[in-house]
């Protein structure tokens, strides 16, 4: 993704990796084949494969502002124990190598911003340091949602107290909880501002506390989506949520609200795993929509 603007804010993307994913069908459970060809004009070959596995990135954004630097999302991490997710196994991602192309590093950062605490959102909230997990933003505040720690605090207290497996894949356990301890970590509502024209807004179903960052500057305006949608796929019909989707029919609703809201506007649309550019805005088309990378 090319540098964006929204009025003075700067976004530019971090990079932690791309590619096919998985067939479509299991990411999008009940999307048809016959939908998929009837789309696949826009559809392949960027966000769909020809043999219907879906592209998908696992990213970060940076907004900049005159006043901060905000880290959206913290994807999937280094060394992190996830022997049931391959890719996010105690892989060395060049992520931190990435962010240093765009002149920044860890203390540069003054908040970072977890949309939802899935496993892939998270993980470089710290790094191992001599066998211990440490924030990796050091001078960043942390902010989370209230009703999305409170959810998985909640699950993981009980998960340990049962002896049963760890929640996200342990990912509270090693890129939350260290955080928290550390004293980095603000626990907000629906309406927090990080600063003038930038605000975090409850947007559940995806996971009970999911929210999306929204920014606003000069007239000009901008959405960090997280999970709302997974792929563009989901714009042909906006009933189908993904199975990682904690309330399908809530994250439904919340995704047919903000398609409609931001469909043939100029907003700026920064999603949470479409493939490169990443970033585009929404248009209506007949009985459905289309994304357009920007």
């Amino acid at each position: 993704m090319q540098t964006q603007k929204i009025g003075q804010f700067k976004v530019d993307m971090v990079l932690e990796s791309e590619g096919s994913f998985s067939p479509l069908d299991f990411v999008v459970p009940g999307i048809t084949a016959e939908q998929i060809a009837a789309h696949s004009d826009w559809l392949k070959p960027v966000f769909v494969t020809d043999d219907n596995r879906v592209n998908m990135s696992f990213h970060s954004y940076v907004l900049q502002t005159p006043k901060h630097n905000i880290l959206i999302d913290a994807c999937a991490g280094n060394d992190k124990e996830r022997p049931l997710r391959p890719p996010w196994h105690r892989q060395q991602f060049t992520y931190l190598q990435n962010m240093a192309k765009l002149g920044l590093q860890p203390n540069d950062i003054d908040f970072v911003c977890c949309t939802h605490m899935h496993a892939d959102h998270v993980g470089w909230n710290t790094r191992l340091h001599n066998g211990q997990w440490v924030p990796t933003f050091p001078r960043a505040r942390y902010v989370f949602a209230n009703a999305e720690y409170s959810h998985w605090e909640k699950v993981h207290r009980h998960a340990v107290a049962h002896g049963l497996d760890a929640p996200n894949h342990g990912s509270f356990a090693d890129s939350v909880l260290p955080v928290v301890d550390a004293g980095l970590a603000m626990m907000v509502d629906s309406g927090f501002e990080f600063e003038a024209g930038i605000q975090l807004q409850l947007a559940p179903g995806h996971t009970p506390g999911n929210c999306l960052l929204d920014a606003r500057s000069n007239g000009e305006h901008g959405v960090f989506a997280g999970d709302i949608l997974h792929t563009p796929a989901q714009l042909i019909d906006l009933s189908l949520s993904s199975r990682f989707c904690h309330d399908p029919v809530l994250a439904a609703q919340t995704r047919s609200e903000l398609v409609h809201q931001l469909a043939d506007t100029s907003t700026l649309l920064f999603t949470g795993h479409f493939p490169s550019p990443t970033a585009g805005r929404i248009i209506s088309k007949n009985d459905h929509f289309r994304f357009e990378n920007n």
